[in-house]
């Protein structure tokens, strides 16, 4: 932020730092495109799993992901009100039209200068969302980890449960007796 104690008056014209964000869908960065990723379990086997990063919410992987590029920018205001707060420190907040609030910190008598703040804004907002973006990253790389190893237990479950039932079938058959005739009965038919 800008070391500016300079304080305008009000109907003084003055220049605002900011950023905005534009939204741009960008190849997802965990899938490239692919809508699955590849798995290495401890064994050296490899699973193939769906993308979740690009597909999370979705009703499936989309191969791409909504990212927002930051861009600064800057605004002339002609300041209608101004609130001045003084204690340790004095904090001076600007009213310009449309009921908007401006800070000190952010408020400039040239546009150049509040320029410069609108790029120092810009590469701190960067630099938090990247650091956002490799927390998720690592997040979900964890859960496709998870979701492996829970599938792969419970394919090893159900093919369990079926050599058993298998196995239960074949020792029934086995148990199983030959249908025997009552005395004084036949079926054949009479001649």
């Amino acid at each position: 932020m800008s070391d500016t104690t300079k304080i305008f008056n009000i109907g003084e014209t003055i220049w605002i730092a900011s950023h905005g964000r534009q939204e741009f869908h960008d190849t997802c960065p965990v899938c490239f495109g692919k809508l699955f990723v590849i798995v290495i379990l401890g064994n050296d086997e490899e699973v193939k799993t769906p993308c979740s990063y690009c597909g999370l919410g979705f009703d499936g992987p989309r191969g791409w992901t909504t990212e927002y590029r930051i861009e600064p920018s800057v605004q002339q205001v002609t300041i209608i009100e101004r609130e001045i707060r003084e204690g340790k420190s004095t904090e001076v907040m600007y009213y310009g039209s449309g009921g908007h609030v401006y800070r000190q910190d952010i408020a400039f008598e040239t546009e150049a200068e509040a320029l410069a703040e609108s790029v120092k804004l810009c590469e701190q907002e960067i630099k938090d969302q990247e650091t956002r973006a490799a927390y998720i990253k690592n997040d979900k790389i964890k859960s496709f980890a998870w979701n492996v190893g829970y599938h792969l237990r419970a394919a090893k479950r159900i093919r369990e449960e079926i050599a058993y039932h298998e196995r239960m079938a074949v020792l029934c058959k086995a148990k199983e007796k030959p249908p025997t005739r009552k005395p004084g009965r036949h079926d054949d038919k009479e001649e």
